[in-house]
């Protein structure tokens, strides 16, 4: 699992997320110059950082490859197989699907993904198929659409995933799929809502094999912190407004309303990320004095250990757990950004590259 700078509810889309930046309206290309893409597949183990602004792909052979267009932000699909292109069109987008398992890249519009003032890709982690959706947008500028689809790699077909009623009014932004793909949060946001990202507005969680969705505690995706590695439930980091320290709390699906707080009050944790089998938590807390602590929290008796501590002036900036045996986090300091690889026993510290990492090809 993993986490990049969680709590910014009150930005456009963390980590997961593709929204572009706002595009002039310019004349409409032909169909075949928008879909021409290049770029290739990003094989298993592969690092994509961001170094000097630009997001690289650090690959196992040693290579170090630029992103190519529809694999930047979260529009690339977490097996490195595939790409979501967009093409301007008089003033909005067009979606496309990349394929870069064939050479030249192979390219599939996308019909539902027409029209978008700012779309938002959010990616299966088995990769076999995404969300999207318009993200609402200030300006009184309307989208084409109001709910969220479904696109299916495998039969390159879009379904819608709430209906007219549960959207009516309101308009759908998509957060996190489960690890096993079955479960999707999302939050419905006021008609009149800026781009403000789907950790704030009514949080729902819904199956994807057709069950009705169930609405969240207030306030459970705010602090968002990723799902549990079994899809059992998924961390929420809650902030005490009076003291500005943040505890972390689980919410198990089975038991939604009964939500478990997992940390001290005194501790102020920045960062989580859960284990691949969903036991363990590997979290970031900062001390009073400036320091902060990258640790580990085991769940069936709540026991703590610290892996590595970094001094005032520098800090943990992100955090993955990607194999059981391997957890990476990225530091920030007056230096430079690094990120580094740790075994959750502690040993085996090293530092893999410059610049900070942003996911982890599967």
């Amino acid at each position: 699992m993993r986490k990049l700078l969680p709590f910014l509810a009150l930005t456009l889309v963390i980590a997961c997320s593709s929204a572009p930046t706002a595009q002039p309206t310019m004349p409409s290309p032909t169909r075949a110059a928008v879909f021409m893409t290049a770029g290739e597949r990003l094989p298993s183990g592969s690092l994509v950082v961001l170094q000097s602004g630009q997001q690289r792909a650090l690959l196992p052979d040693g290579r170090s490859v630029a992103l190519v267009e529809p694999q930047l932000g979260g529009r690339g699909s977490p097996n490195g197989a595939f790409g979501v292109a967009l093409a301007e069109n008089s003033g909005a987008f067009d979606l496309a699907l990349v394929d870069y398992r064939q050479s030249p890249p192979a390219v599939r519009p996308i019909p539902e993904g027409r029209g978008l003032r700012n779309p938002v890709i959010l990616w299966q982690t088995d990769s076999s198929g995404f969300a999207f959706y318009d993200l609402p947008l200030s300006g009184g500028l309307r989208s084409q659409t109001e709910t969220l689809y479904y696109y299916s790699v495998s039969d390159n077909q879009s379904r819608a995933l709430l209906s007219a009623e549960q959207t009516a009014g309101k308009r759908a932004a998509a957060l996190a799929f489960s690890p096993n793909g079955a479960y999707l949060l999302y939050s419905l946001l006021g008609e009149d809502a800026e781009a403000i990202g789907a950790q704030v507005g009514t949080g729902y969680v819904v199956n994807l094999g057709a069950a009705q969705p169930v609405i969240l505690p207030e306030g459970a995706l705010l602090g968002f912190s990723g799902w549990l590695g079994d899809s059992s439930g998924f961390l929420s980091l809650h902030n005490d407004p009076q003291t500005g320290r943040n505890t972390l709390w689980l919410y198990y699906l089975a038991r939604l309303g009964e939500p478990k707080r997992l940390t001290a009050e005194r501790d102020n944790v920045i960062l989580a990320a859960s284990a691949p089998d969903g036991k363990q938590i590997a979290l970031v807390t900062r001390t009073s004095e400036g320091s902060s602590i990258l640790r580990v929290l085991t769940l069936e008796d709540s026991s703590l250990r610290d892996l590595h501590r970094l001094e005032q002036g520098q800090g943990f900036s992100a955090l993955f757990w990607s194999a059981p045996e391997a957890i990476y986090f990225s530091t920030s300091s007056a230096e430079g950004d690094r990120t580094w690889r740790i075994a959750p026993s502690g040993d085996g510290l090293a530092e893999i590259a410059e610049g900070t990492l942003r996911y982890i090809v599967q």
